[in-house]
């Protein structure tokens, strides 16, 4: 399960979804190339969209998640100064 639940997974390929790439049907989420695949299941180019999906999901969470943005706080500094 990725650490980042906001968008969930799709209903269909289990992937993660990311802004813009899934659509909400009936309460439940697919992915783009799931839906595509659903209601036209001759296209061509599912394979493609799914990888781009795929390659969009890890992107985002790499930006998300960057061990550059620093570490976290250590908490409130005492109030006590001995």
């Amino acid at each position: 399960m990725s650490r980042f639940h906001g968008f969930r997974t799709c209903k269909v390929c289990n992937e993660g979804c990311t802004p813009g790439n899934f659509v909400d049907h009936e309460g439940k989420r697919y992915c783009t190339a799931c839906w595509i695949e659903k209601e036209n299941p001759n296209h061509e180019g599912i394979e493609d969209i799914r990888a781009a999906n795929r390659e969009a999901a890890a992107k985002w969470k790499r930006q998300k998640y960057s061990r550059e943005e620093g570490p976290l706080p250590t908490g409130p500094m005492s109030a006590r100064k001995d």
